[in-house]
Parts: C-alpha cells; sequence; structure tokens
C-alpha cells in the first residue's frame, strides 16, 4: 500500500547523490576513507573520544557484547519494550536478557526494577533510549557502579539526544546507534558504536573485521565476524550528519505542534510525548498512549482509513514468540505489557508537511467524537 503519511521518510536528496557518486567514481566501495570520516564526524557530535562504524545497529550490539566478552550463561538486563534487536544479541551470545520493568513517565527501564533484577550473573544492564527521549542515566550509572556492572546504551533512536548538558553515545561503557532509513542519521543502512574507551574501540574495531586488529592482516586475536561499513553507506551518512541538527530541530517542532493540536483530545489519549527535565529529545516518532486497547485500536483503523501508517509500540519483547519458548512472560514486567496494549506511533519525519500534521489531528478528532470522548 502506498500511504499517505508513511510511518518513515528519509530526509535524502541531490547531496547524498552526489556524495554516493563520489564513491563510485574513486572506485572504492567497502570499508575506507569514508567510513573513517563518517567515524570522526561522528565521534565530534556526541563528544566522545572514540566511533567505530558497523553495518547494522543490531551488528553494533553485538559487537559491544562480544568486546565486553559476555558469553554463555551471563545475563544482561534489559527492557521489554523495544525492538527486538535490541535483546537478541544477547541470546546470541549464549548470554540472558533479564527484563526489568519500564517507567511511565519515559517508557525506558526503571532504574529501581533494575537494582532488584541483579544476581551474581549480571555482567551488563543496557538501556535503550526509547522514541529518541534519553533514559534515566544517573541512577542507572549509580546503580551499575555500586555492582560494577558496564552500561551499554542502545541509542539507536536517539542521535543527538542529551541528559542533563550530556549528549547520549557518551554516558555509558559503550553505545550502539542505528543508521537504518527511518533514523535521525541515516546510512541507508548502518550502524555506530561510541566510547571513551581506547582499548575497548580497538577490540571493536577488530571484531567487526573477523576479530582482526587495525592493519594486521589475517591474524585473528579475537573472535569477529564481518560487521563492516561500506562507503557508499558512510558517504549518505556523512552527508545527514552535516544537518542532523536541522533535522532534530523540525522533529521537535512536528512534536510541539502535534501535541498543541491534540492537547483537547484528554478524552482518547492519556499521554502525548514530552520531555523530562533535564532532557532534550531526539523524537523519532510521535506516539500515542492512548486510554485503553480499543481506543488505540479504534485509532489505529481511522489512520489507516486515512492513509496514514501506524506501528505499535514495537515489540513486548517477552510476548514474542523466540522468548516465550525460552520461558520469558510479560507478567514479568506489568507496566511495559500495559503500555504496549494501549500505544502506537505515526510519522515524525522531518520533512512532515503542516497539512500533513492536520490531517492526523483531523482524523483523531474524528475517533474521539465516534466515541464520544471528544
Amino acid at each position: 500500500m502506498a500511504w499517505r503519511i508513511p510511518v518513515a521518510r528519509p530526509d535524502i536528496g541531490d547531496a547524498e547523490l552526489e556524495a554516493v557518486r563520489a564513491v563510485i567514481e574513486r572506485r572504492w566501495l567497502t570499508q575506507g576513507p569514508e567510513v573513517r570520516a563518517l567515524e570522526a564526524a561522528f565521534a565530534r557530535f556526541c563528544r566522545v573520544e572514540h566511533a567505530v562504524a558497523t553495518n547494522t545497529g543490531t551488528a553494533a550490539l553485538h559487537v559491544a557484547l562480544l568486546a565486553l566478552e559476555i558469553g554463555s550463561g551471563d545475563e544482561v538486563i534489559t527492557t521489554p519494550l523495544s525492538c527486538i534487536a535490541s535483546a537478541n544479541p544477547i541470546l546470541f551470545q549464549g548470554a540472558c536478557p533479564v527484563f526489568a520493568d519500564v517507567e511511565r513517565a519515559t517508557y525506558n527501564l526503571d532504574p529501581a526494577d533494575v537494582e532488584k533484577r541483579i544476581t551474581p550473573r549480571t555482567k551488563a544492564i543496557l538501556p535503550v533510549h526509547l522514541f529518541g527521549h534519553p533514559a534515566d542515566m544517573d541512577p542507572l550509572l549509580e546503580v551499575a557502579e555500586r555492582h560494577g556492572l558496564p552500561v551499554i546504551e542502545d541509542a539507536s533512536q536517539a542521535a543527538g539526544a542529551e541528559y542533563k548538558g550530556r549528549r547520549v553515545g557518551g554516558l555509558g561503557k559503550v553505545a550502539a546507534f542505528s543508521m537504518y532509513a527511518n533514523k535521525i542519521v541515516t546510512a541507508g543502512e548502518g550502524g555506530m558504536l561510541t566510547t571513551l574507551d581506547a582499548r575497548l574501540a580497538e577490540r571493536m574495531i577488530a571484531i567487526r573485521n573477523f576479530g582482526q586488529p587495525a592493519g594486521q592482516h589475517f591474524l585473528h586475536p579475537f573472535l569477529g565476524g564481518n560487521y563492516k561499513m561500506s562507503d557508499l553507506h558512510a558517504a549518505i551518512g556523512r552527508v545527514q550528519l552535516d544537518r542532523v541538527e536541522r533535522f532534530i530541530e523540525q522533529r521537535r517542532r512536528n512534536v510541539v505542534e502535534l501535541g498543541r493540536a491534540l492537547a483537547p483530545l484528554r478524552g482518547l489519549i492519556d499521554r502525548l510525548p514530552d520531555e523530562q527535565p533535564g532532557h532534550r529529545a531526539a523524537p523519532f516518532a510521535y506516539h500515542l498512549l492512548f486510554r485503553s486497547p480499543a481506543f488505540r485500536d479504534a485509532a489505529d483503523e481511522a489512520l489507516h482509513a486515512a492513509s496514514i501508517e501506524t506501528r505499535p509500540f514495537f515489540s513486548l519483547i517477552n510476548d514474542q514468540p523466540p522468548y516465550r519458548a525460552l520461558g520469558y512472560d510479560p507478567v514479568d514486567t506489568p507496566v511495559a505489557a500495559d503500555v504496549f496494549s494501549r500505544g502506537l506511533y505515526v510519522s515524525n519525519s522531518p520533512d512532515l508537511t503542516a497539512d500533513e500534521r492536520a490531517l492526523v489531528v483531523q482524523t483523531l478528532t474524528g475517533v474521539a467524537r465516534t466515541l464520544g470522548v471528544a
């Protein structure tokens, strides 16, 4: 179906086309000078010393886990309310995801619940900055420090977001970003790791290339894979990164405009996107929490009828079949289960027009009137 308002629409154009053409003309397509330049620019953007490019955000998480030597029998505490890619790499390592519940205010990990779930087998904490709103990192970092645990930020949706004046990507031991087509900064497909730790960065550089340290061909002291980004993708990412602040401001403007127009629909909508004090979100999507699952379903149907694409609040990971088969149950994280049942999101693309925003508002206003809650 060709949606009038698709849930994600990358803002790409002639500059990206020219950047790709330049790579093709140089005849160096694989990991090379464009990747190195993107890594340097991304490190500056995140205010860290080191950035390591990968071919996907999922690969970035997997490389981080490998570099931190998380393996069989280890536990990693993370959120059940995210893209399933946040948890799958933990399983790939033979480790066990342990799902802590989320806070109602941000849909991010609840630090108090995280601490309750720490055991002698816990080896890391993996928060996700969901929808581009930073998790409450100081309490999470304090819990981690008390227990001697590294924090792995999943910042896939949050490039440019800030927590108490600090940019995400430099708050924990290591952070992973996605540069998929729908993300704040896209390379078409890609990922990025950021860290302040030079030794960890060197290890991740090796792991993404079959465990081979930079400049040491066919020497493999680490177990690694082929997780490299191509220069074609990096060229797109570099152009995007040059415009990222404009993208973020456009997304933030969409949130303000939609929030102002939808505020009267409190009988239908429980919560609109907002920011906690001291946080600066980089809004990935426009998410809506409805008063009930039935209201969410009615809104979803009406939005689709208006050719407005929607998505649920990602996956309730501990309710997905591969996780159910391992004994996980969403009853263990009741806040996440409740939020998932009542939430959906629509586009927050940087080029969303006033007419498109108006159509979203008009459609949801019609739902509220139909349900008698306008």
